[in-house]
């Protein structure tokens, strides 16, 4: 019996396949690319079982068939095309088939398949830029999703689809909202346009850039090792008493400390925080920030709370980037 994790060769499905083969899991990875590879090699030294399959999840008939070769008994589904502007003017279609058909796909292979727990990968653009002005926290309860783009309008759609198969088809489906993820194997997809601030701040760092970017970039970040933890405690959690679930630290990270502890450790990186109007060379197609999620639901039920604040996750995230820039040497 094995876990299948649509999506597996982003940065967010390696990741949660890296937490389930940790603990002696069989996992299955499918997407329409092999994960990067170096991060297979991480993931194959791990006590667990590791499949790779390639396979588009809007090919419901191949999802199926991989579901059943495998013995599928638990899904974490995370494939989407994240869309920025840019791509919403020449692809809409692919991102509504890939994101909303492909999910349909996915959960009716689920059915068939007899999954016992299928947790939908969702996201905190579904809330979108009209959040009330004064909110302090975006309540699992009570914030209402009004998304505003084409990525948010089609996660929001593949969520509350997923919900309905768990109240008229009986598949166990919990939604797991994520705020803004970063951290280890992050990379450039193709299907991904908006990269994590820390992970382009770390590349500018890298290369000893300085720059520029405006206040009001999101700054609900949460690290993708706990998102991976969360993921899999909803994965093992007994009859949910909710639907949907929040990830994130319940906090905003600054901006500008991080910058501060890049500059410590890269002395070439430098930072200006600019007004609206004027040029940025980092987040120029980020969203404007929204409130913290709130975690309430996930530590109730769950019994969890995030392990990584803004300092230990960026020892940890530097960490990681000098080990796995000195196996590739």
């Amino acid at each position: 019996m094995s876990i299948l994790v649509t999506g597996g060769a982003g940065f967010v499905g390696i990741n949660i396949a890296a937490a389930l083969l940790q603990r002696g899991e069989t996992v299955v990875l499918l997407d329409v690319n092999a994960p990067p590879q170096a991060a297979e090699r991480h993931l194959r030294l791990l006590p667990g079982a590791l499949a790779v399959e390639t396979g588009d999840v809007r090919d419901g008939a191949a999802t199926a068939r991989v579901m059943e070769r495998h013995a599928i008994r638990k899904l974490v589904h995370g494939a989407a095309v994240t869309a920025g502007p840019e791509r919403e003017t020449r692809q809409a279609r692919f991102i509504a088939d890939v994101n909303l058909s492909g999910t349909i796909e996915t959960l009716e292979a689920a059915v068939a398949a007899g999954v016992s727990r299928v947790v939908q990968l969702g996201t905190g653009s579904v809330f979108g830029t009209t959040i009330r002005p004064g909110t302090e926290i975006i309540d699992e309860a009570e914030t209402v999703p009004v998304p505003d783009s084409l990525y948010g309008i089609t996660k929001y759609a593949a969520e509350r689809t997923a919900l309905r198969y768990r109240e008229m088809r009986g598949l166990d489906v919990v939604v797991a909202r994520l705020g803004v993820v970063f951290g280890p194997w992050e990379y450039e997809t193709g299907v991904r346009d908006t990269l994590s601030i820390p992970f382009q701040l770390l590349r500018a760092a890298e290369s000893g850039e300085v720059v520029r970017f405006r206040r009001g970039l999101p700054d609900d970040w949460v690290y993708v090792k706990d998102v991976a933890r969360a993921v899999v405690a909803l994965l093992d959690l007994r009859a949910a008493p909710n639907a949907v679930y929040q990830i994130a630290t319940g906090a905003r990270w600054s901006i500008p400390e991080w910058c501060e502890r890049l500059k410590r450790r890269f002395p070439g990186f430098g930072y200006a925080v600019v007004e609206d109007g004027e040029p940025v060379t980092i987040g120029a197609t980020q969203p404007s920030a929204r409130p913290p999620f709130s975690v309430e639901w996930l530590r109730r039920d769950a019994d969890f709370a995030a392990a990584f604040g803004p300092i230990e996750a960026f020892d940890d995230y530097l960490l990681w980037r000098d080990r796995t820039r000195a196996a590739q040497d």
